[in-house]
């Protein structure tokens, strides 16, 4: 490889065996390694790395492939390198689409059934756990309708959370989450259809679905560094720290300050709930093979052996749904999804891509099918996203020959206009409305059959054992002292609540019996837990104080009909679906009810 650019921003040029000579051209160019260093520092951002690669498809098994990689990887100033490991989260969804198309190819597993599995099959004949509160959507959804997410669930991402019984517990939850559509009414992003097709391996052949993976695609393709397994990449020492901004608040215009994620924000044995979608941890180099497979349809790159059949690659870029019906810019065209990958053109050159977003990390895999190139941008820090387009459309632009666009300027302007809209709140009216029912009535436990259970603690009252303990600890002590916090002025409960994207929230009173959620997520327990705060207090990451929901309490104080009724899209629907009718529970998008 040959060494471009200074020592914090490289670009690498990388010579395989199989290939010819690099060729002349550069992919990466000096202008653009330029372009990509002040991106990282005008949004002081942690670490970037970048691959792009290109098939010469004159001649067999010569491909173009070059890295740039910028900034900290770690805590302690390590720089990023084609072999940093990233989260690539939602980017994990393609291998798990790729393991059902090898499964549904599986002549061995048809005969085993005595009929193929198939794109169409229903997953109610497949998985035992399979059941949704709506009987006909439970009867109906196939596979398929689960990769490209019409099955008419909405996210319902928190309640996702390690459990005892692992991904098959998690499917049998289903039954208790509501639908926000009809079955192939729209397109409803789902990450739990992924985890559950992630059970087919273990289903089916008895392997787990991580060890399939391995098996399958990893190794055939020599990405010996990618993994499912946390233990493995932080004993490698090669994988990122996912920066974060703690305490940040747009509303009171609060950036926050970038603090290292450390350990990983999933402990060992706690990524396997998200691991189909969204659970490999891997690097820009690992990641520049997958993608030259996926141009060289379902071949390896420099071996031409297949890897995926090449009409399973076919069919999981095919475009099922419309995820974006109208464009945003008129150099994009409006985007169906298929299983895995969203599909849309621009400026004429057809895209596959897909985006990834884990705590402290913002991930972008895309491949312009048709012009034999592939770009990979991979960033540790969770404000990355605001550079991720702009840094693929500068690189496609010059590999395309393309007049450059200022996406930049562009996605700078859509940053701050999401700014200014989450700062467009309604203020608490003065004086506010007290609710019918003592505040200390709401106190207790209530559940939820798949979000699991919570235990308000008020603030202003003289608190149970248990809820001193809560209030007592100091990551809570931060949340009350946080700007957006009013517990001095404003009855406020503190609440539990341990997922794998939140450990608390916080429900501030607003008027009448409605309140206002948030979904906070803080390290501070495991940091204790595992020593890190021996070694540096002021370390502990704490974010989520914007997340804002709405709760209403539900019920007169004596147990009968008591309950939270969770609105505000708490559920994680997209599009424009039909609200829900009625009030209280019946209007609730989550209902936690009292034990």
């Amino acid at each position: 490889m040959r060494l471009l650019a200074g020592l914090l921003p490289a670009v690498y040029a990388l010579q395989i065996p199989f290939q010819r000579p690099q060729s002349s051209e550069v992919l990466i160019t000096p202008e653009i390694d330029a372009f990509l260093s002040t991106e990282l520092t005008r949004w002081n951002l942690a670490g970037l790395a970048v691959a792009v690669v290109r098939q010469d498809t004159s001649t067999p098994g010569a491909w173009d492939i070059e890295f740039g990689s910028y900034g900290t990887a770690q805590e302690d100033g390590s720089p990023v390198t084609p072999d940093t490991l990233f989260a690539v989260a939602s980017n994990s969804k393609l291998f798990l689409s790729m393991s059902v198309g090898l499964l549904i190819k599986n002549d061995s597993l048809a005969a085993a059934r005595g009929e193929p599995l198939r794109w169409d099959t229903k997953i109610k004949t497949v998985l035992p756990e399979w059941g949704l509160m709506d009987e006909s959507m439970q009867n109906g959804v196939t596979i398929q309708d689960m990769l490209s997410h019409r099955t008419g669930m909405p996210r319902h991402d928190y309640s996702g959370s390690p459990r005892k019984g692992g991904v098959a517990e998690m499917i049998s939850t289903m039954r208790y989450l509501r639908p926000s559509a009809e079955h192939r009414e729209q397109y409803q992003y789902n990450n739990l259809m992924y985890e559950t097709l992630s059970h087919l391996p273990p289903t089916l052949l008895k392997q787990t679905f991580e060890s399939y993976i391995g098996e399958h695609i990893f190794s055939p393709l020599g990405m010996a560094s990618s993994t499912y397994s946390v233990a493995d990449a932080e004993a490698g020492g090669q994988l990122a720290h996912g920066f974060q901004w703690t305490m940040q608040d747009y509303l009171f215009g609060l950036n926050g300050t970038r603090t290292a994620t450390v350990p990983y924000f999933q402990r060992p044995g706690e990524e396997k709930i998200w691991a189909g979608a969204g659970g490999v941890l891997t690097s820009a180099r690992d990641l520049s093979t997958w993608v030259a497979m996926l141009l060289n349809k379902g071949r390896h790159p420099f071996t031409n052996e297949t890897v995926i059949p090449e009409d399973v690659v076919e069919h999981t870029a095919l475009g099922v749904s419309v995820a974006t019906g109208k464009a945003r810019f008129p150099e994009l065209s409006p985007t169906v999804y298929g299983c895995g990958q969203d599909r849309y053109s621009y400026r004429g050159h057809e895209v596959v891509e897909h985006g990834g977003s884990n705590p402290g990390f913002k991930t972008t895999v895309a491949r312009l099918p048709n012009d034999n190139l592939g770009v990979i941008v991979l960033t540790n820090d969770e404000n990355g996203g605001k550079i991720l387009p702009s840094v693929q459309w500068r690189i496609v632009d010059h590999v395309l020959g393309l007049e450059p666009i200022d996406w930049a300027q562009r996605y700078d302007d859509l940053f701050h206009e999401a700014v200014r809209k989450n700062q467009d709140v309604t203020p608490r009216p003065s004086p506010p409305v007290l609710p019918s029912v003592p505040f200390s009535a709401m106190e207790g436990t209530f559940t939820h059959g798949a979000y699991g259970s919570i235990q308000p603690c008020l603030v202003q009252s003289r608190p149970s054992p248990a809820c001193t303990a809560v209030l007592d600890a100091p990551v809570v002590r931060r949340i009350l002292g946080a700007p957006s916090s009013s517990a001095d002025t404003v009855p406020t409960f503190i609440v539990p609540f341990v997922r794998t994207f939140s450990t608390h929230m916080r429900l501030a009173h607003f008027s009448g019996h409605t309140f206002n959620a948030s979904l906070i997520w803080s390290n501070s327990d495991v940091r204790r837990a595992e020593g890190y705060a021996e070694k540096d207090e002021d370390g502990d990451v704490l974010v989520g104080l914007d997340d804002r929901y709405v709760v209403e309490w539900v019920g007169n104080g004596n147990g009968t009909g008591d309950g939270w009724a969770f609105t505000g899209n708490f559920w994680g629907k997209e599009g424009d679906v039909r609200k829900l009718e009625g009030e209280g529970k019946d209007a609730a998008e989550v209902w936690f009810g009292r034990v």
